[in-house]
């Protein structure tokens, strides 16, 4: 009696592990034939194009032109300089992780020469939502001018190196580390920041 019992018993577990492990298995299956799936339609799409030279260079005249207009006196401050890059940045941001993505017109005043950057960017941090904005970074030590054209020098523009307010007289002092860089948001406002990390590498070269 007991032994025919605690055959049921087995019998009855054995069909429940056989199905569990059978609908388990058709998970499985599912997921891996939409991830095939989509992995197919995006090997499909076109890959997206960057800007071309001219685009780069009407953003850069034109990111110049807007922050000339709340900050006269920046016209001096790029005059003595050696060259500058300004970056075109798209932001992301999720919590803990966020990314950005730019490119850059690098300007070499001692040679009237021009190049170009592909900018990536990796946060660690909180926040939410997008962020779209200009940089301006103009050097005076040539070191770091030819590494941000050959794409070595990494750096962000991530936070303001005051409280966001700064006046105009103090945004465009010389800075001490080589550089002095300013973000010019979608809105137009514009503040002096830190260079902190990111990525940069050759962009257009022929």
């Amino acid at each position: 009696m007991i032994d025919n019992v605690f055959s049921k018993a087995q019998t009855h577990y054995e069909e429940v592990h056989l199905k569990t492990n059978l609908v388990l298995g058709i998970r499985l299956v599912i997921v891996a034939i939409i991830l095939m799936l989509i992995s197919g339609c995006a090997s499909l799409l076109p890959e997206e194009q960057g800007p071309t030279r001219t685009e780069l260079d009407k953003m850069s005249k034109k990111a110049i032109a807007t922050l000339l207009e709340t900050k006269p006196q920046l016209q001096a401050l790029l005059d003595k300089s050696i060259g500058y890059v300004v970056v075109d940045m798209t932001v992301t941001k999720i919590p803990v992780v966020g990314t950005g993505a730019g490119y850059g017109v690098v300007i070499d005043r001692r040679t009237n020469t021009t190049s170009y950057i592909k900018v990536s960017q990796f946060e660690v941090g909180g926040g939410l939502g997008a962020e779209k904005y200009k940089v301006l970074i103009v050097f005076d030590d040539a070191k770091l001018l030819e590494k941000t054209a050959a794409g070595a020098w990494h750096y962000e523009a991530g936070a303001s190196a005051a409280s966001g307010s700064e006046s105009a007289e103090t945004a465009v002092s010389k800075s001490d580390k080589g550089y002095t860089a300013f973000k010019l948001s979608e809105s137009g406002a514009c503040v002096r920041v830190t260079v902190l990390m990111a990525r940069a590498k050759p962009y257009l070269v022929d």
